[in-house]
């Protein structure tokens, strides 16, 4: 067994010592250092790396407390405007012109309450 340990070192030592070969058609080409190709797949062992563990405390949300509120009505404003003519008397403008009596469009903005329902909701209690 000594002899066949010696003669491995021995067929080692020369196989470095004579440096990379370019491998002829058909030969047998040691690597040493690995492949020039990158490694994909997975990695067959863990790298367990030393240093403390921290762990935080989870946050806990809090929300405010909510209630139903029922629904109800309310009154909302409508807006309406009504046109009419009103009759303007003859006058000088501000150019010193004379402009005949005619009617002119007046606009009497008014409008209403009118009752509406609203729908239940969730409401902070």
């Amino acid at each position: 067994m000594a002899r066949t340990v010696t003669l491995a070192l021995a067929l080692l030592l020369a196989a470095l010592a004579a440096g990379p070969v370019p491998a002829a058609a058909g030969g047998v080409r040691i690597v040493i250092g690995g492949t020039p190709f990158p490694h994909t797949g997975h990695p067959r062992h863990v790298h367990r790396h030393p240093g403390r563990v921290i762990i935080a405390p989870r946050p806990v949300y809090l929300a405010p407390r909510t209630c139903w509120a029922p629904g109800g009505f309310t009154h909302q404003w409508v807006p309406q405007s009504q046109v009419y003519y009103a009759w303007v008397p003859g006058h000088y403008n501000t150019d010193a012109l004379w402009v005949e009596g005619h009617y002119a469009p007046q606009v009497f903005p008014s409008g209403y309450w009118q009752p509406i329902w609203i729908e239940g909701r969730w409401v902070a209690c």
